[in-house]
C-alpha cells in the first residue's frame, strides 16, 4: 500500500495494489515520508476500507474542510466508546461524527447554544450510550481546552446508537427514538405509573419496540394471523393491558398509516404486562 496524499503525520490517503483508496490513520505514519512512498504496516491504527465512491468523496472532503486534529480526536472517542459499550461501530461513525464535533466546537466557541429537544429521552432510553458520550465530553475538554454541555452529548449518543446498526440512517435513529417516547408516553400514562427504564424488562420492551418500528419503516409487517384464537385468549386474560395496546395500536396506525396486525399486538400485550406487574 503507497501513500498518495499526506494530511499530517498521522492521517494519509493510501492506494492498494488494486489501485482501491483507504483512509489511514497511525502516529507518526507519514513521518519523513513522501507520495509514492510504501506504508509500514505496523504503523497503521485504523484503517478505513471505504468501497463507495460517494462515502470516500464524502470523507475526502471533510478531511479538507475540518481541522485533521479532530478526526484523530474522533478516533479517541470513537476507541472509547467501543471499549465502553463493547461493541463495533460502523464506519461510517467517523464521517458524521467528525462533522458533529468541528460543527459542535465551532457553534461553542462562537457563543451559538443548540438545545437538544429529544435530551431527556436520550438520557432515559440510551443510558449506556449517553454516559459514553458524557466521556466523551471530557475528551474533547482535554484536547479542545472547551467543556461542551449535556445537549452535545445527546447528540454523541445518538451517533453511538445509530453506528450500531448497518446502513441506519440518523433520522431512523432520531425517528424511533421519538415513536418510543410516545409509546412509553401512552403507556405511563394509561396505568398511571412511572416506567422504571433501568429494569431487564424494560430493555426487553426497548428491544421489541425497536425491532417494531424497524419492520414498520421497511414495510415488513406480517400479514394478520389466520387464527387470532391465542391473541383472544391473551387479550381475555389481560384486558387492561389489551386495552392499552388498543390505543397504542391507534397511534401507530395515525402516524404510519399502517395497521398494527394481531400478531403484533400480542406480542406487545406480553412485554407490557411483564413490564408493569
Amino acid at each position: 500500500m503507497k501513500i498518495k496524499k499526506i494530511y499530517n503525520n498521522n492521517i494519509i490517503l493510501a492506494e492498494d495494489v488494486g489501485q482501491l483508496e483507504h483512509i489511514a490513520l497511525g502516529k507518526g505514519i507519514a513521518f519523513n515520508k513522501k507520495r509514492g512512498d510504501v506504508i509500514e504496516k505496523a504503523k497503521i491504527e485504523k484503517l478505513f476500507v471505504i468501497k463507495s465512491d460517494q462515502t470516500m468523496n464524502q470523507f475526502i472532503q471533510l478531511l479538507n474542510e475540518v481541522p485533521v486534529n479532530q478526526l484523530e480526536l474522533t478516533n479517541k472517542i470513537v476507541n472509547s466508546a467501543e471499549k465502553e459499550l463493547q461493541t463495533k461501530f460502523n464506519d461510517i461513525i467517523y464521517i458524521g461524527l467528525t462533522d458533529h464535533i468541528n460543527y459542535a466546537i465551532d457553534r461553542f466557541k462562537n457563543s451559538v447554544p443548540v438545545n437538544n429537544a429529544l435530551l431527556w429521552e436520550i438520557k432515559r432510553f440510551y443510558p449506556k450510550e449517553f454516559q459514553a458520550a458524557m466521556h466523551s465530553l471530557e475528551l474533547i475538554k482535554y484536547y479542545e481546552n472547551i467543556l461542551l454541555p449535556e445537549d452535545e452529548a445527546g447528540f454523541i449518543a445518538l451517533h453511538f446508537v445509530n453506528a450500531q446498526y448497518d446502513n441506519e440512517e440518523m433520522t431512523r435513529t432520531i425517528f424511533t427514538t421519538e415513536f418510543i417516547q410516545d409509546t412509553v408516553e401512552i403507556l405511563e400514562s394509561h396505568f398511571k405509573i412511572q416506567i422504571e427504564t433501568n429494569s431487564l424488562n424494560f430493555g426487553r420492551f426497548l428491544t421489541h419496540l425497536k425491532f417494531f418500528i424497524n419492520r414498520i419503516l421497511d414495510n415488513e409487517l406480517e400479514e394478520e394471523s389466520d387464527d387470532p384464537y391465542i391473541y383472544e385468549q391473551v387479550k381475555k386474560k389481560y384486558s387492561e393491558v389489551s386495552s392499552c395496546v388498543d390505543d397504542i395500536a391507534e397511534y401507530t396506525q395515525k402516524k404510519f398509516h399502517q395497521p398494527v396486525t394481531v400478531d403484533e399486538k400480542m406480542y406487545l400485550t406480553l412485554h407490557i404486562q411483564r413490564l408493569i406487574k
